[in-house]
Formats: structure tokens, sequence, C-alpha cells
């Protein structure tokens, strides 16, 4: 039997290793391990035990998905994204068919023994393929790659808005006009696009109740949950009061999810809290300076768009836990508890590395 550490196998594994940046992994795997010691300080409170065994094997799972997406041919990763994107915009269809709501909002499909989230799951899928489409555009000028993309993009709106997720939907139409952006690198574009988002959510505000209620909470600083998680914050201090002995998750519904960071904090500091923080920055400081060549637009701009993705996300999660922003129920990636999120963002760090890895030589490959 070969030894796959050998530098001419041929295998999947060995034929990709050793053109891999390894550095790259070390980031997701420590996200993965703080995730599962914040979700094990839970147990105990409203949550069984069972949850700490369901998020191992979702971060099984996922870094499962995340290493072999990172070795796969990238042409063959492009091709395959492509496919997840159509089998989720599909799902997409029928959440409001078959989906179970929660808390006013329709948004998960349930199966025998688990449930999806394909609003999740679309977005490292989507990034790809709207990149894709711009890059084809750029590169034939046909202007039926681009109405194709504003088809898609129209599409996942009217779908979001069914369910509805508003906060999911402005992160679709802030990671596609960063795509317009990136590709066109036009000011007015920029501006048209800055207008629209305004736009959108000011409509959503006036549109939708459970927005309003919440965006003006927020600015009447009248929030019960994001008052407890500045005061835990305020409790853990500089060092924290050690795992599993903090206080807010006694008292504040979703903190699996939508309060993680604030537990993490209370439990073991502030300091701890700003490195959770700058590890999505620092991922994609490392990703850029893995890319020896950035001669390919669409490698390029792909991996932009991911990253900012996942810092965005990050953003938005830490941001409503400590009253920067209103909360919206997004995950903290990697962190919080939920089998599609982790599995989202699985596929968007193994498709940032494989990228990484193929970007020298993809140039004669695109």
């Amino acid at each position: 039997m070969k030894n796959i550490l050998f530098r001419d196998d041929q295998s999947l594994l060995g034929s990709n290793w050793y053109t891999l940046s390894k550095k790259l992994f070390i980031i997701p795997f420590i996200l993965s391990f703080i995730g599962i010691l914040a979700i094990y300080s839970l147990i105990g409170t409203e949550y069984p035990i069972l949850l700490i065994f369901k998020h191992i094997i979702f971060s099984l799972i996922s870094l499962i998905v995340l290493i072999f997406l990172s070795l796969i041919p990238k042409n063959d990763l492009r091709k395959t994204l492509n496919s997840m994107c159509i089998l989720f915009i599909l799902l997409l269809f029928l959440v409001p068919l078959f989906g179970y709501e929660i808390k006013g909002a329709t948004r998960w499909i349930s199966f025998n023994y688990f449930s999806i989230q394909p609003s999740e799951l679309l977005k490292g899928p989507i990034v790809c393929m709207f990149s894709w489409l711009c890059y084809l555009y750029i590169k034939t000028n046909k202007l039926f790659y681009l109405i194709i993309n504003f088809f898609i993009i129209s599409l996942i709106i009217i779908l979001l808005l069914f369910q509805p997720d508003i906060g999911t939907l402005l992160v679709y139409i802030a990671i596609f006009s960063l795509i317009l952006i990136l590709y066109f690198r036009n000011i007015n574009l920029f501006i048209l696009l800055g207008f629209l988002c305004v736009f959108f959510l000011l409509l959503a505000y006036l549109t939708f109740d459970h927005v309003a209620y919440r965006i003006d909470n927020f600015l009447d600083c009248n929030n019960s949950q994001v008052s407890k998680s500045l005061s835990a914050i305020k409790t853990g201090g500089v060092f924290g009061v050690g795992l599993g002995e903090g206080q807010l998750k006694y008292s504040i519904p979703e903190s699996h999810n939508d309060f993680i960071f604030a537990i993490l904090i209370e439990e073991f500091g502030v300091f701890f809290g700003l490195f959770v923080s700058f590890l999505y920055p620092i991922f994609f400081i490392l990703v850029r300076k893995s890319i020896s060549n950035p001669s390919n637009l669409f490698i390029i701009n792909t991996i932009f768009c991911l990253c900012f993705l996942m810092c965005l996300q990050a953003f938005i999660n830490i941001g409503s836990s400590i009253c920067l922003i209103p909360p919206t129920g997004m995950t903290l990636p990697f962190i919080s508890y939920g089998g599609s999120s982790m599995l989202s963002y699985a596929i968007i760090f193994g498709t940032v590395i494989n990228f990484s890895k193929n970007e020298a030589s993809s140039t004669n490959n695109s």
C-alpha cells in the first residue's frame, strides 16, 4: 500500500496536501474548539446534555467537509458549489410550503432526525456563482450572464421575504453589491448600491413589525436581552468568572446562538473575547498572504467576498451582543450552535483554502 505521505502520491489527499497552506486550517479548528467549550458551558440550564453531543457531531462533520472541499481540484470545486447553489435555491422554494415556524419566521425544513436552513447553506455557493457569472461577463462581454445574476438575486430576495428573514436578506444584498463593486469598480455604482441598501432597510422597517420593533428598541436602548448581555460582559471583566460559572445563560433565551459571544466573555474575560473577534480578520490576512500570484480575477474576488461574508456575520453577531447594532439572530461562525450554520461556514472555509491553494495556476484553468 502506497504511503500517502510521499510527495509522488496521486490520491486526492496525497496529490493536494503538499500544495495547501496548512496554517489556514488552524483558525477554523480553534473556532470549532471554542464553540464546543461555549456549548458545553450551557449544559445544566435549559439545554440538555444531548446538545453538546449534537454540537460535537456537527463540528466533526463540518471539519470533514471543510477538509474535503479544500482538497478537490479547483474547477471541480466550482462546479460542485454551483450544483449546491441550485439545490439550496430549490430548497428555498420548499421552505414556505414544508417549513416550520419559529418566532414568526419560517426558515427551516424538518426531516426525520434533523432540520436544515437553506438560506444559511446557500451563502458560500451563491457567492461563488455570483462571482463566476460576473467573471464570465467581464471575459465575454455577454449581457446574458449579468441578467442571470440579477435574476438569481431577485429570486432570493423574494423567497427570503416570504420567510421572512430580513437580516439574511440584507447580508445577501450586501454581498451581491460587493461583488458588483469588485468587478466593475465604478464609484457611481457604489453610490447607487449604497442608496439601494438604505432603501431596502427603510422598506423593511416600514413593512415588517418585528424589524421596526428591534430597531426602535435599539434606538431607545430598551432591549432586555442586550442589557443582560452587557451586564454579563461587565461581570466577566478581564479574565472571566470561569467555565460554566456564568449566569447570563440562565436568564437569556437563544444564548446558544445569538448571545454566545457574551457568554464567552462572561466566563473567559474581555481579552478572550478580543482574541475570538480577531480570529476572523486574521484568517483573512493569512489567506491574502498565502496567495503568491494574484492573477485570476475570479479567484481573488471570490476569496475576498467569502472572507468579507465571514467577517460581516461575525461583526453582526458580536455587534448585537455589545449593543452596536440591533439583534438580528445571526450566528457566530463556527462557534454558535447549529448544523446548517456550521456546515455553511465549513463550505466557506474550505472554498477559501482551496482557492488560495489553486490560485497560482488557475489562470490556465478557468
